[in-house]
């Protein structure tokens, strides 16, 4: 036995919207600005076997329209309060999914845009869980900036049930990139931080420069890698940081920091960039990171 909404049953609604056991009586240009699929349905609906008050305290019969696949109202109940003038109901995590679904299902812009909003702002919180809404509903912007802390923790993140619920296609780029990262790590002492280096014109010696720098970043090495390397592996951040110390104050050494060793990392490490958020910030961190595709 059907019964009506506490919230959304309206007397002088046009459109009875049935989900399970629950009735919602709306307005047909409400819910038709909100969703082009709705607009769809309205136009096929057929009157409700039921009579109904309206809003002269009379019996009408107005157009019927059933949900199918909705396991519960509530969810919907939400999504009305959200699009309704009259009522609010905040996006937060605890319904952004949902959200996601329905504005997804039935094409409702509105909710979508307020959900990935909403993600955007607070995915630093729940990385993962964003990560997850941004490869199901593709957003780009998202999933990159989630996959930078998602790699921060990876080891941790990998082991929770919802990393499973990642697409193979994600999961695979994830792992993948990470033991590229772990197998950087283990061949660190390999690299001739200073080969090809061109020193500039003011520098007196090339071949002690070279050996000053090749010693600092010998000791870098080491803060990052032991071997057999240890568990948890430091994370990406603080790996680019360590590296990234300053090494002089004079012109040559400037000029090897942002030339020749940026060049040096990102070949072995590829490529690193701070949050979109934090990227003019003089201290921002730079992460690990993957893109969709």
């Amino acid at each position: 036995m059907t019964q009506n909404s506490r919230i959304h049953y309206y007397s002088d609604g046009d459109i009875l919207i049935i989900v399970n056991d629950t009735r919602f009586r709306l307005h047909r240009n409400i819910m038709g600005l909100a969703s082009k699929i709705f607009q769809d349905m309205f136009n096929c609906a057929t009157p409700s076997p039921q009579n109904d008050y309206n809003n002269n305290g009379i019996y009408d019969k107005i157009p019927e329209v059933t949900l199918e696949g909705e396991s519960t109202a509530l969810t919907f109940e939400d999504v009305i309060s959200f699009i309704y003038p009259n009522t609010f109901i905040p996006i937060g995590w605890n319904n952004v999914s949902e959200f996601l679904r329905i504005a997804d299902k039935y094409m409702m812009d509105s909710v979508l845009s307020a959900s990935k909003t909403f993600l955007e702002r607070e995915f630093r919180k729940k990385p993962l869980y964003a990560l997850y809404l941004a490869d199901r509903y593709l957003f780009r912007e998202i999933y990159k900036e989630s996959t930078k802390l998602v790699f921060e923790k990876f080891p941790d993140y990998k082991r929770l049930s919802l990393f499973q619920e990642l697409s193979i296609i994600t999961r695979s780029k994830l792992i993948n990139q990470y033991t590229k990262y772990t197998n950087a790590l283990q061949k660190l002492s390999k690299i001739d931080f200073t080969s090809g280096y061109l020193h500039c014109t003011e520098c007196s010696s090339n071949l002690n420069h070279n050996n000053e720098i090749n010693e600092k970043f010998s000791e870098r090495v080491r803060q990052v890698q032991v071997l057999p390397l240890p568990l948890p592996l430091p994370p990406p951040s603080l790996t680019r940081k360590i590296f990234f110390q300053s090494i002089g104050n004079n012109i040559c050494d400037s000029q090897f920091m942002v030339h020749q060793l940026s060049r040096k990392f990102n070949k072995h490490f590829g490529k690193f960039e701070p949050l979109e958020c934090k990227k003019y910030y003089k201290d921002a961190k730079f992460y690990l990171f993957i893109e969709l595709e």
